[in-house]
């Protein structure tokens, strides 16, 4: 028993302390085409003891360039880069990148798959297939309930696929609440025992079984051998997964009939949609510092994202993940003040308020991932009045906060307000917040945008993050695992890997990686 309980205060002493990051870990990587890049470079060496020779100075061009296209990206950043780790005497030693103004921020959508091209015909009959039995069911569900008391419609002639599945639980709820309305018990029941059998359609029998057990009057149950088929094919799209299997093996291996007997009609034309899309190149573009997290990885499916294997892990002994941040912004003065306010808030100490700003005033469903990050938000505040001298300030309601609402803001989290700033704070130097919305880094270096990313750093943030695109609110790290891992004395960079859910997508961290404003915190 002794030996175990020392065994575990090692392992938590040795992910607390023994992996933080140093100052010759980082390659920092800047435009060696554009004197402000290499500015910057040379200033973070200076204030940090990064080793001048942790330089990587790529020619990117003279003029500044927001995105990149997905070639030049292999040849002119991720090749270099590969190949300074590989042979440029760092042996396996850098665990951090560090981008700097001037290195292109996004990466653009890779060409369509040639190889796939002969798999499209057999997809798209496929999915048309699972969309017209879709369709079928929606109208059937437009049939339940009682005329007078519906809000229901079926799906216009010529939706999309996409908008059909994307729909569709909300669809059901609708057609629930009319048959919940009918008066007659013996109707009502007969009802609700044709939706659950619909619902099992769409979604699958697991699926169904959990719905029907918040209903009253209905009765679902797996069986032991269901439950043995669901495990099987799920092992077997795991695999798929994880093996890059091409759509013609998944074709070959029944992958997407034994996923609609799993997950119903609606898990089929969502994986059809997926590999159709993969194929022809959609949701292939990224923020250029996300790709960089992969590029120790030999092979990885390009579309959409990559889970981060960093996150919530003890120990990172054995992972090819590369932590990257980035110093950037409007301009390259904005860019050169997050060394230095990092800095001063390490030295004096972070002061001010804690702003967090729910979007709704009563939670809704916790099960929706809306009430997890709304929720999440509410614990970040909670967390932080525990265990930080800051002053938390709550905004419950609905509303944002307002001019004025924020002075001497420390640490800020807030949504949903889409490419909408609202000046309501005064960052003290230090200060580390994010918005939660979608596009609110495309436009990372215009002073004049009203994206929440670029206006929070003309207004002074020394940290901060958000996405190049849409990225989707799962893409975003819950804000009390975030903040938590500052609040615990990581530094920024490793709080941010600690805690997003993706690589090789749509996000970026702006900041000194090494900053951490909580360096004497309990």
């Amino acid at each position: 028993m002794i030996r175990s309980t020392c065994l575990c205060c090692l392992i938590a002493v040795m992910s607390a302390c023994g992996f933080a990051l140093e100052p010759e870990e980082i390659l920092i990587v800047a435009n060696a085409d554009n004197p402000d890049s290499l500015q910057i470079a040379d200033y973070y060496c200076l204030r940090r003891s990064v080793p001048h020779a942790h330089i990587l100075k790529l020619p990117l061009g003279k003029t500044l360039s927001d995105t990149i296209t997905r070639p030049d990206y292999d040849v002119h950043i991720a090749q270099p880069i590969r190949k300074a780790l590989e042979k440029g005497g760092f042996s396996g030693s850098i665990k951090c990148l560090l981008t700097v103004y001037g290195v292109p921020f996004k990466v653009g959508p890779r060409k369509p798959l040639p190889a796939e091209s002969a798999n499209l015909a057999s997809l798209q009959e496929l999915l048309d297939n699972k969309t017209s039995q879709l369709i079928k069911a929606t109208d059937d569900l437009a049939r339940l309930g009682e005329q007078k008391n519906k809000a229901f419609s079926s799906p216009a002639s010529g939706q999309s696929a996409k908008e059909i599945v994307r729909r569709l639980e909300s669809d059901f709820n609708k057609a629930l609440s009319a048959v919940n309305d009918i008066k007659d018990k013996t109707q009502r029941a007969r009802q609700l025992k044709e939706w659950i059998r619909l619902y099992q359609a769409a979604f699958g029998r697991a699926r169904a079984a959990q719905r029907a057990a918040r209903i009253d009057g209905v009765s679902l149950q797996m069986t032991s051998s269901q439950r043995l088929l669901a495990g099987n094919t799920y092992r077997l799209i795991a695999q798929a997964d994880k093996e890059n299997w091409d759509c013609r093996r998944k074709l070959k291996s029944g992958v997407y009939a034994k996923l609609e007997n799993m997950a119903g009609l609606a898990g089929a034309a969502k994986m059809l949609i997926t590999d159709i899309d993969c194929i022809k190149g959609a949701e292939t573009s990224a923020s250029v510092d996300s790709e960089l997290s992969m590029l120790m990885f030999d092979d990885y499916k390009l579309h959409r994202w990559r889970d981060n294997e960093l996150k919530r892990r003890v120990l990172w002994i054995g992972t090819k993940t590369l932590m990257v941040s980035r110093l950037d912004g409007p301009d390259s003065e904005i860019a050169m003040r997050l060394i230095d306010k990092a800095l001063a808030a390490e030295k004096n100490g972070l002061k001010g308020n804690a702003c967090f700003d729910k979007r709704y005033g009563a939670t809704p469903d916790a099960g929706s991932q809306y009430g997890q990050y709304d929720r999440s938000i509410q614990l970040a505040a909670e967390l932080t009045g525990r265990r930080t001298s800051l002053n938390v300030v709550m905004e419950k309601t609905s509303a944002l906060f307002a001019p004025g609402d924020c002075p001497d803001t420390a640490l800020y989290c807030g949504w949903y307000s889409l490419k909408k700033y609202v000046d309501a704070f005064e960052f003290v130097d230090g200060a580390v917040g994010f918005h939660i919305a979608s596009f609110e880094a495309i436009d990372l270096r215009d002073g004049e945008s009203s994206q929440w990313c670029p206006a929070m750093l003309v207004d002074g943030i020394t940290a901060t993050l958000g996405p190049v695109a849409e990225p989707y609110l799962g893409a975003f790290p819950m804000p009390d695992e975030f903040f938590a891992e500052l609040i615990r004395g990581r530094c920024l960079v490793e709080a941010w890997y600690r805690t997003k859910p993706y690589n090789s997508w749509q996000m970026l961290l702006i900041g000194d990686p090494l900053y951490t404003p909580f360096r004497a915190a309990k």
